[in-house]
């Protein structure tokens, strides 16, 4: 057992840096969001900021449950399957890759956008008998509301909408990692994994009209926030994976150390068909068929080396 705690804290150790970045980038979220937004200015006429204040359809804990909660819990289901440690901690680490710069990266741009939310006017409450200037728009010294009131703040945050990038850069994720465990395009056209490959995206997706519908944000915000969320998931899923086109795309990239035969076979745990591959592993000579496990096992073992890198 204490030979394989070593290997664990081997695999931890190499990718600590990883860890680190993701830590400074939560870190840099929390730094962003004490500050304050552009103020854009508005018009008090404007019919797609007259929506009422209503409550949240998913709350922030709800879409930490549904966007990290569940993938990890679904991430280790897999890889206790397959009874790889490496598949676990490399589809949890992409995960954290995609969920830290997406809210790091959709805080920068809320604060230098600062387009009010469909329900600003509520927020702001106009002084009464406010109108907009003969020339121009108003600014948030019309409302009676203070600048520094969280409620006010908040809503010059709807570009881009924080729960659709979040739930898309989480669940996005988790369907390539599904996709690639099923090899999604091997050729073979099995509906059934567009089907799994879909449900995730469709909890993202209910949860960005969620948004919509609760007046947080307009369409723009969600539409633009998800592409975002879906393309940092990509980005940061093929740092620690093949190509879903690859025909090893259920294996994770090959570690960043020199690993030994034992250490391939704890971090890649041969499948099934590789096994039954290595044993049938035969030569033909003269007519003859001579059976070679060794050499059919070594082989493999070079094949599944070369794939993964």
């Amino acid at each position: 057992m204490e030979f394989l705690h070593t290997r664990r804290r081997r695999l931890w150790w190499i990718y600590i840096k990883d860890w680190f970045i993701v830590i400074a980038m939560i870190i840099l979220f929390f730094g962003i969001e004490l500050v304050h937004p552009f103020h854009r200015r508005f018009s008090l006429e404007d019919k797609s900021l007259m929506y009422p204040i209503t409550d949240e359809s998913v709350p922030v804990w709800l879409l930490c449950v549904v966007a990290i909660i569940a993938p990890i819990v679904i991430i280790a289901i897999v890889s206790a399957a397959q009874k790889s440690v490496s598949d676990f901690h490399f589809g949890v680490l992409g995960l954290a890759v995609s969920l830290s710069l997406t809210i790091m990266l959709t805080d920068v741009i809320k604060i230098t956008v600062g387009r009010p939310r469909p329900d600003f006017l509520d927020r702001c409450q106009p002084r009464e008998g406010a109108v907009d200037p003969p020339l121009g728009l108003s600014t948030y010294a019309i409302c009676t509301r203070s600048v520094t009131d969280p409620l006010l703040i908040d809503g010059f945050k709807s570009f881009i909408s924080g729960h659709s990038s979040f739930s898309f850069a989480g669940l996005a994720y988790l369907s390539l990692y599904l996709a690639g465990k099923m090899h999604m395009f091997d050729d073979r056209g099995h509906t059934y994994k567009s089907f799994v490959f879909a449900i995730p995206l469709l909890g993202a997706l209910l949860i960005s009209i969620s948004r919509i519908r609760d007046y947080r944000h307009h369409w723009t915000d969600c539409f633009i926030g998800g592409l975002v969320g879906c393309y940092i998931a990509l980005y940061a899923y093929r740092q620690y994976y093949p190509s879903l086109f690859n025909s090893e795309c259920h294996v994770p990239h090959r570690p960043r150390i020199l690993m030994t035969d034992s250490d391939l076979e704890f971090w890649y745990p041969p499948t099934a068909e590789s096994s039954s591959s290595a044993a049938n592993s035969t030569t033909h000579q003269n007519g003859d068929i001579h059976t070679d496990p060794g050499e059919g096992a070594s082989t493999d073992k070079r094949d599944r080396i070369s794939n993964i890198v």
